[in-house]
């Protein structure tokens, strides 16, 4: 069983994981090396291109970067196929034809299905062997149907990976849960950091109207009501708050202009975990 993993979910793997103690950095579980020893980890070059420009991205100190790209030097580089290059590239022009809106792209997600039928057209690999892990919404919505029709496998996300490590007694459902809450964290930092401006606020004196307006923006944040939001923020009474607390303005509009379509699809996720997923554990 082949799996080809994309930039992010690598990078989520060692990033979620990563333990920075007195200036030491390790890794608490290393998911890549445990799914490695049960599974087949393959990734096209142009993964591994990516991450070298992507593994510093939410990293804050110096140690967890020179940590993480020692790691990748020395086992994430034994990942990467050495692809013959005029076949990986008609495969690459069939998922382009076939999918005309990556015609002018070259990103890791086209590699990667273009990779899948590499591997089972040219390498002879069995059907249904190859697995994409990906946390891309866009990129499982654009290639799910390639993977079925071409009898390639199937499109996994992280967790969906990981509960699969659960089933075979790899690691526990607590750990997934637990690997699950703290990419929700990962995705919401920005949310995180207005939170806490907002709690911050709410302590000093403040007028009736201002502090219905703070709690207000309190509960559009909580229930990620953007349109709400972005009222709030012209309402007579905000310039009042600003005054208060002059980064709260940019605060909101960084909230505004992040993604958080992943926090949201993981809340889901983990609601289906803790309802409909069978564990051992819970006979």
């Amino acid at each position: 069983m082949n799996l080809i993993l994309d930039t992010c979910t690598i990078n989520n793997l060692l990033q979620v994981d990563l333990s920075l103690e007195e200036d030491e950095c390790s890794l608490e579980f290393d998911y890549l090396h445990r799914i490695q020893k049960e599974f087949d980890i393959k990734i096209p070059p142009k993964i591994y291109e990516e991450l070298k420009n992507t593994f510093s991205k939410n990293l804050t100190t110096g140690y967890e970067i020179k940590f993480i790209k020692n790691y990748m030097s020395r086992y994430i580089c034994n990942y990467v196929d050495k692809v013959d290059e005029s076949d990986f590239e008609s495969s690459l022009n069939f998922i382009k034809i076939t999918h005309p809106k990556y015609e002018q792209e070259d990103n890791g997600e086209l590699h990667l299905a273009a990779y899948a039928l590499y591997l089972n057209r040219y390498k002879n690999t069995l059907a249904f062997q190859s697995y994409f892990v990906t946390d891309d919404d866009e990129a499982i919505d654009d290639f799910k149907d390639t993977f079925k029709i071409n009898f390639l496998g199937d499109i996994l996300t992280t967790i969906d990976l990981l509960l699969l490590m659960s089933v075979h007694g790899i690691i526990s459902l607590s750990k997934v849960l637990s690997f699950a809450l703290n990419l929700k964290r990962q995705y919401s930092q920005v949310y995180n950091k207005l939170i806490n401006e907002i709690k911050s606020l709410q302590k000093k004196e403040l007028l009736v109207q201002e502090s219905a307006l703070l709690t207000k923006i309190y509960n559009n944040i909580e229930d990620f009501n953007l349109e709400a939001l972005e009222e709030d923020i012209k309402h007579k009474i905000f310039p009042n708050i600003k005054q208060k607390n002059k980064n709260i303005e940019t605060f909101i509009r960084e909230f505004l202009n992040e993604d958080f379509k992943k926090v949201i699809i993981l809340e889901k996720k983990i609601d289906e975990i803790k309802s409909k997923f069978w564990d051992v554990s819970k006979i």
